[in-house]
């Protein structure tokens, strides 16, 4: 018996059909979705390097903008990257033509044609080898080929590692079909720079920003990216084991040495004194001194410490950029002070340089370097004052406390005679940030912060534009508050009593710096555990003071 075919309907035959092709697009798109771009992107592009005969420079997982240059199969960088993101220790003296690099054990220096190789000049731009940059700096640093790269790590705290679980690719963006930068293997460290959903972005150790899909990484403890400091980078540094309680003596003759008894007879506790008794006294680099065997003899018997003062605000019209762009300058005035230490017997240096610009700081910093490398040998403390950080950032403190001793903030003239309003010379939040600012550069146990002895009285005449300022120690201040009558109240935001008055003629105002507002400044250097106390200037105090000084010394 037979059996009669089945005619199969072609609606059904239409719906495998669409069905078989659905998939199969599914599948396809799916396959362009996932499935693995195995193009290796252009280096070149990568960093953007116009040519073989340039290199690319990666510093703590950033690419920068400046590029180094390839000679003979030597990479170069500029000096100005060098100084401002690897190694501000290196300094282009320009008028010698000389690279200068100043370390514990002394001073190297370079030039373009003594043969080494070290430094070459493109134009007027120096460039530096990077070999010699990565030999002679306290950095993470590798040079590498194809296309030509230097990697340079200056900072290690507060990274996030990662550790590689499977050797993979680090692509361009994130997701399969971006193309490949470079590759990993099981066991090597990222730096973690971004979450971008499942993928990764990472910088690794041959200087590449890319992504890793999240599966083949896992956390890493931060140390495994660390760092430790060379002996040869390790300046020698003075750190006195007692509180530091440091007062100015303002001295512009040899007459004003003879004050010294009288103006330290009641300051109980004092055990520093820096007379100001160096100025400039040429553009070659000679020094005026009102140094004195006597007061030195005096003062150690009286138990203090003499570190001199050489400043450059009062007495002579020269620029401290200017002079300290030239090594045989630097020199003299360093063989000065320190002739002048062993004749005198004095025990430290105090250095007040307050008119150094932003683009002076290189040769600021290599007369420090210099200065204490010498003194040192000498066993002389060196003391840096300087005026908070929001006026002078660009000072570099973290490199100056490498090798400086003490960093003194001159924690005052928040308020100056050229200020468009009347204020504060030093009111308790502008002194808290202005130490606050220093600590995230230098260590404590190297920070002492100055306080007044002083304020300003302020006269606004009516009528006219303008203020009138003046100067007043404590006693005279209390002079300006009885003749024009002002009534004080105290300010517990500033700490500070202050007022104001008017009559037909002006309008007056203060802000009082006494042994309240002392206190209040005196507070947060015990707070912030801070090597010690300065200020300006001795003789503007009342005997009082001391006390309140010495309770938060102890």
């Amino acid at each position: 018996m037979s059996r009669k075919k089945r005619k199969r309907s072609p609606l059904a035959l239409i719906f495998t059909l669409a069905v078989m092709v659905l998939i199969l697009g599914a599948a396809v798109v799916l396959y362009n979705r996932t499935s693995l771009n195995k193009t290796e992107m252009n280096k070149m592009d990568y960093y953007g390097l116009e040519n073989e005969d340039q290199a690319a420079v990666i510093v703590n997982d950033a690419i920068q903008e400046d590029k180094g240059i390839v000679r003979d199969g030597k990479v170069y960088l500029p000096y100005s990257m060098v100084w401002s993101s690897l190694n501000s220790a290196f300094y282009w003296e320009e008028d010698s033509g000389s690279l200068l690099l100043t370390l514990p054990a002394g001073t190297e220096s370079w030039t373009p044609d003594d043969g080494s190789g070290v430094v070459l000049l493109d134009g007027q731009t120096p460039y530096i080898s990077a070999e010699c940059v990565q030999e002679n700096s306290d950095i993470d640093m590798e040079i590498l080929p194809d296309p030509w790269r230097v990697t340079a790590r200056t900072k290690w705290s507060g990274l996030s590692v990662e550790k590689v679980t499977a050797d993979t690719q680090v692509r361009y963006r994130g997701g399969p079909k971006a193309e490949i930068l470079t590759y990993v293997k099981t066991g090597d460290l990222v730096v973690l720079l971004e979450r971008a959903g499942d993928w990764y972005k990472v910088s690794t150790s041959d200087g590449y920003l890319g992504y890793v899909k999240d599966t083949y990484l896992e956390e890493a403890d931060s140390s495994a990216i660390s760092h430790t400091t060379d002996s040869r980078f390790q300046f020698d540094r003075i750190s006195l084991d007692h509180k530091i309680n440091l007062s100015w003596q303002y001295v512009s003759s040899t007459d004003n040495n003879a004050e010294f008894s009288a103006l330290t007879s009641n300051a109980a506790g004092l055990n520093t004194i820096s007379p100001t008794w160096f100025t400039y006294a040429d553009a070659g680099g000679n020094l005026n001194s009102l140094a004195s065997p006597e007061y030195v003899q005096q003062a150690h018997a009286a138990g203090m410490d003499v570190w001199p003062t050489l400043q450059d605000v009062y007495g002579g019209d020269f620029s401290s950029g200017e002079l300290l762009k030239k090594q045989a300058v630097r020199q003299k005035i360093i063989d000065q002070l320190l002739q002048s230490a062993s004749d005198n017997g004095f025990d430290g240096i105090n250095v007040d340089i307050e008119t150094i610009t932003e683009e002076q700081v290189p040769q600021y910093l290599q007369f420090l370097r210099e200065l204490c490398v010498a003194a040192h040998k000498q066993n002389l403390v060196i003391s840096v004052d300087e005026y908070v950080p929001d006026f002078t950032k660009y000072y570099n403190r973290a490199e100056q406390a490498k090798f400086c001793d003490y960093i003194v903030i001159m924690g005052y003239d928040e308020h100056t005679a050229s200020s468009e309003e009347a204020g504060s010379v030093a009111s308790l939040p502008f002194v808290e940030k202005g130490i606050t600012d220093t600590l995230e550069e230098v260590p404590a146990a190297q920070v002492i912060n100055a306080i007044p002895f002083y304020c300003r009285g302020w006269t606004a005449y009516a009528g006219e534009s303008g203020l009138n300022c003046e100067a007043f120690g404590m006693d005279q201040a209390d002079q300006f508050v009885s003749e024009h009558n002002i009534a004080l109240t105290w300010d517990s935001e500033a700490g500070q009593y202050t007022g104001s008055t008017s009559d037909e003629n002006a309008t007056y105002s203060i802000w009082m710096e006494e042994e309240k507002s002392v206190e209040a400044k005196m507070q947060l250097i015990r707070k912030y555990d801070l090597a010690g106390v300065a200020s300006w200037r001795l003789g503007f105090e009342r005997d009082d003071i001391w006390e309140i000084i010495n309770k938060y010394l102890q």
